[in-house]
């Protein structure tokens, strides 16, 4: 009754009930629909996976949970193949498992309905060119065709068939995606709908047809509630904004049960990380718009989506009057259980999203995407991850994996995100657990992001991992160099190797110099470097930190070899770094240009044509990092299981730091 009592004055509107057309809500945390690759079969049927994903966020705390992209029908209506298919009676077993779940939690379930459009791609629509408003010609060649309105009225079935299996499924309510320049959107936005007849032009005229599909969705299957998302702006010139969203918001108002606004369109790719917020966009952004909505529709519940995963902003954002309810989709990725976090007074336990969206970009082969679009998307992994949550797209598995045999003492060697995490997980198995850090504090490179304004989210997800690394348990020894020695002393078990790795030192000329620094050596004496400084290196690394030293008003020029800026990068997080490097006065860069030699004085490269001299106080080298192989391997053999974790074993991603110190756990 304490906690009740606390968590109730602490977030008041946040954990207060919401009826909706009889229907009770336990909260206003409800998820937002996501999409995932590995919740549905061969026969694009919910698995076991998917009912254990989406059911773990009802646990979790989430008075509603929307599943993504449902099928609608075997036409032009999907542009990709992980949606689950409504369209086939053999979809309710697993839907029912799945909603049972969710009920036994007092949670609704809900799934979105979305007609792709002019987005559909033929490979998965049986070879039949897409479908829109207006006829257009896509960027990868489709060419699409102007709805007529025997169209419309197969489109409108095809909803209410949806509407109708989910409400046979057990579902709660659906959720229509009126947003992002899909089929509806496109009927909305001037940016597509360039019709002149009764379904263009005006705002009630544009609305016309996606409103008849909303009243033949009420009228065919009234028991299920609906809720829409529109675009509270397009954030591209000829777009939806705000002021049409109110008044498209008044329109459906008659018909839907509940609104949520988000932002964006899929017809601009810039908009993207916006529409899903990267780590430059600010927390909740779209409040503002749904403020406008409320504002004009009182008595209708209305919602807001983006980049929302702080419980205090989320009870602001509700006190403040701007929305009814609050909807999340990473911050339920990297951590299922916000909602009963929250709840128990726990919100410094949530592992915290980084806001890099792999889970958005990577299933659908979203990396390496500015070099051929088409290619990458055919050469698609499907497989979905989460850089902080190491249990997200293998949950069956890891739910089945073996508890441990006996209680081991386990050494990690390294306190960076691997070893951390390593540890983390080696104490929840039950074992003892030593961890030897050489430094003074636990962290290793993430400690970067104490310094850099874009870096907010990382900063908060390291704190996380020092903290729960803290709060396990584990015996920590700071300032302490492990060696082969001091380890082998400690008659462990197992030991876990994550020392990480160096930067790479390329062979230039004038490399060695005392104007040359690391990018590693930089972040935190910033100070120590010249008002014109050269960046060797145009990775990702490379962008962020030209980014950084800009922000602190250094005239900064980065050099890259290859023909591309950060195509290592994920699609969206790429397109927005280099947005800000762009319109950022105090960066420059050159691609297709390599360094010859480094002077005291400035740089000399090999550009496209011709030789080029580019003047620099400082010279930063970001040529990638190597594992510190040498030290790594002198601690082999030392105990009976020695497993090497992150970047020590291949120096990448955070991504695989996390995932190997976990999974370097989990088989002790």
């Amino acid at each position: 009754m304490i906690i009740q009592q606390e968590y109730e004055k602490r977030y008041p509107h946040l954990f207060a009930p919401m009826t909706i057309r009889g229907k009770t809500f336990k909260n206003r945390i409800l998820t937002a629909p996501s999409n995932h690759g590995h919740i549905i079969d061969v026969n694009h049927q919910l698995n076991m996976e998917g009912v254990l994903y989406y059911s773990g966020k009802a646990r979790g705390g989430a008075a509603m949970v929307t599943l993504g992209e449902a099928l609608l029908d075997h036409g032009n209506s999907s542009a990709h193949a992980s949606h689950i298919d409504l369209t086939d009676e053999s979809c309710l077993p697993n839907l029912h498992r799945l909603t049972d779940m969710v009920h036994m939690y007092r949670s609704m379930a809900s799934i979105e309905l979305n007609h792709n459009g002019h987005f559909a791609l033929p490979q998965y629509c049986h070879g039949e060119m897409p479908m829109a408003a207006s006829a257009m010609d896509m960027p990868n060649g489709n060419h699409v065709r102007e709805m007529n309105e025997d169209d419309m009225e197969r489109v409108a079935q095809s909803y209410v068939n949806a509407a109708r299996m989910a409400k046979r499924g057990g579902f709660d309510a659906v959720l229509l995606h009126y947003a992002h320049g899909w089929l509806m959107g496109g009927f909305l936005s001037g940016l597509v709908n360039h019709r002149t007849d009764k379904y263009g032009g005006s705002i009630e005229n544009r609305c016309r047809f996606p409103k008849m599909v909303l009243d033949r969705v009420r009228r065919e299957v009234p028991e299920i509630l609906i809720e829409l998302r529109l675009s509270g702006s397009e954030l591209t010139p000829g777009g939806i904004e705000i002021e049409d969203c109110v008044e498209m918001a008044r329109i459906f108002s008659e018909s839907a049960d509940m609104i949520h606004i988000s932002c964006g369109t899929r017809l601009n790719a810039k908009t993207r990380p916006v529409m899903h917020p990267s780590h430059f966009v600010e927390p909740g952004h779209n409040a503002l718009r749904a403020f406008e909505v409320k504002k004009a529709l009182p008595d209708v519940p209305i919602g807001v989506v983006g980049g929302i995963d702080d419980p205090a902003l989320a009870e602001k954002i509700l006190a403040e009057g701007m929305a009814d309810y609050v909807l999340m989709a990473r911050a339920f990725i990297a951590d299922p259980d916000w909602g009963e976090k929250t709840r128990a007074l726990k919100a410094d336990e949530i592992r915290p999203c980084i806001k890099c969206l792999r889970c958005l970009d990577i299933a659908a082969g979203r990396v390496n995407t500015s070099k051929d679009v088409l290619q990458d998307f055919v050469n698609a992994s499907k497989h979905n991850g989460c850089t902080v949550n190491p249990v997200y797209g293998r949950q069956e598995l890891m739910d089945m994996y073996p508890p441990a045999k006996r209680e081991k003492k386990v050494v990690v060697v390294g306190g960076g995100p691997a070893g951390m995490q390593a540890a983390i997980q080696a104490k929840a198995r039950g074992h003892e657990v030593m961890l030897f850090e050489a430094g003074q504090k636990l962290g290793g490179q993430l400690s970067y992001a104490d310094y850099v304004w874009f870096k907010k989210d990382m900063k908060a997800y390291r704190d996380w991992l020092i903290r729960m690394t803290e709060r396990s348990g584990v015996d920590i020894h700071l300032g302490c160099a492990a060696t082969p020695e001091l380890v082998a002393a400690q008659k462990p078990d197992a030991v876990i190797v994550a020392i990480g790795a160096e930067p790479v030192i390329p062979a230039i000329p004038g490399a060695n110099g005392p104007n040359v620094y690391t990018a590693v050596d930089i972040y935190a004496d910033a100070g120590k470097l010249g008002q014109h400084v050269v960046i060797i290196g145009g990775g990702m690394v490379g962008c962020e930190t030209a980014l950084h030293l800009a922000h602190l008003g250094k005239t900064v020029t980065l050099l890259e070899m290859r023909p591309l800026l950060a195509p290592d990068g994920y699609f969206s997080e790429r397109t927005h770094t280099l947005e800000w490097m762009d319109k950022n006065e105090n960066i420059a860069y050159n691609v297709n240009t390599y360094c010859k030699e480094i002077r005291p004085d400035g740089v000399v490269a090999q550009g496209p044509e011709k030789e080029q001299w580019f003047p620099a106080d400082s010279v930063i080298l970001s040529a990638g990092m190597r594992p510190r192989a040498v030290q790594r391997d002198q601690f082999l053999g030392i105990a009976f299981d020695v497993i090497c974790a992150g970047d020590c074993t291949k120096a990448g991603l955070l991504y695989n730091a996390v995932r190997q110190g976990y999974d370097a756990a989990m088989i002790l």
